[in-house]
């Protein structure tokens, strides 16, 4: 008669050993982003890998891969996380605006220009348009936005003001960027991150559009005078997670990821809004002249440049034109 409560008594702790075994499972995922091994981005999602192998006790390990250390490049990151190539990775809008067209609302010069109102509702109103795409064209969980500080334009020379931009060569690293140069009467250039500081040195392009924590990073002031600060965009980012990797997690580690990304989120925004301030006051230190435009300069790049947002949203269809209306109200 002692059998059968034996036997289930052995039964139920193989099966809650079985549980305790599965849940506790340990699992690595490989992270990737373009940015360089000692930029400020790629140390912050260090130390978020850090703290949810930490909180995870051990069972989600992510390991983080720095560009040049994975054979991708920025326009390359959506697709390796939807391929499972990469697990997670850190997605820059303005770089794969070719895969995810109606998502680059930020790319449209002065839709957005504060940090602070990004996170308080920007990113608020591009969320449903940025979960709908990623989730149901590319399988991929869009855990985080964050962005980087504004984009600025720093040049081999100074100008006296918007009229001496006029016939200049600038290297842009979208295609927005590229029209607002035309609009501006310059040229705008495509190059790799890898070869802008060369291009400077040489001459091949007069400036750069970058914001100032990578102008710093990349040592701007060894080959450039001058920043003509105008707050262009900010750069849109989005941690994404393949949907494959998210949803064999267990239930627990799911709900951990997304409350790291969530606690995490205001850290990136301080960060940011630190490294923006203090890349500028160094970048003074070595040498540079910062010049903010003026409420008229910013007036008349606004007037020149506003056409864009039609023609953008126009080719783009309707969840363009909704995200676009929605974040640039968010911002006002």
């Amino acid at each position: 008669m002692f059998r059968k409560p034996a036997l289930a008594a052995t039964l139920g702790l193989a099966a809650a050993m079985f549980g305790l075994s599965a849940s506790a499972q340990e699992v690595e995922w490989k992270y990737y982003t373009y940015f360089g091994a000692n930029d400020k981005p790629t140390q912050l999602h260090r130390e978020f890998a850090a703290d949810v192998e930490a909180a995870s006790g051990g069972r989600l390990k992510i390991d983080v891969y720095a560009g040049g250390e994975l054979p991708y490049k920025a326009p390359d990151v959506l697709k390796a996380v939807a391929t499972n190539q990469v697990q997670m990775g850190d997605v820059a809008i303005g770089f794969v605006a070719g895969d995810v067209p109606e998502l680059n609302a930020l790319a449209m010069p002065f839709v957005c220009t504060s940090i602070d109102k990004f996170y308080d509702k920007a990113a608020g109103a591009a969320e449903p348009y940025v979960d709908d795409v990623f989730s149901n064209r590319f399988r991929s969980v869009a855990l985080m936005q964050w962005v980087m500080p504004p984009q600025q334009l720093w040049l081999r020379e100074p100008v006296d003001g918007i009229d001496a931009l006029k016939n200049l060569k600038i290297r842009a690293w979208n295609r927005e960027q590229v029209q607002v140069m035309q609009l501006l009467g310059g040229s705008g250039v495509t190059i790799t991150p890898a070869e802008v500081i060369p291009a400077l040195q040489r001459g091949v392009v007069d400036g750069a559009f970058t914001a100032a924590v990578p102008a710093l990073d990349w040592k701007f002031h060894e080959v450039t005078d001058y920043g003509f600060m105008m707050s262009l965009t900010l750069a849109h980012q989005v941690a994404t997670v393949n949907q494959g990797a998210f949803d064999k997690l267990p239930a627990d580690l799911q709900q951990l990821l997304r409350d790291k990304a969530a606690e995490w989120a205001p850290k990136y925004r301080q960060a940011m809004l630190d490294g923006d301030r203090i890349a500028r006051e160094k970048l003074i230190e070595a040498g540079m002249t910062l010049h903010d435009v003026t409420p008229e300069e910013l007036e008349r790049l606004r007037t020149v440049t506003r056409p864009m947002w039609d023609e953008w949203a126009n080719q783009n269809g309707d969840t363009a034109k909704q995200m676009l209306a929605e974040v640039a109200s968010a911002c006002q």
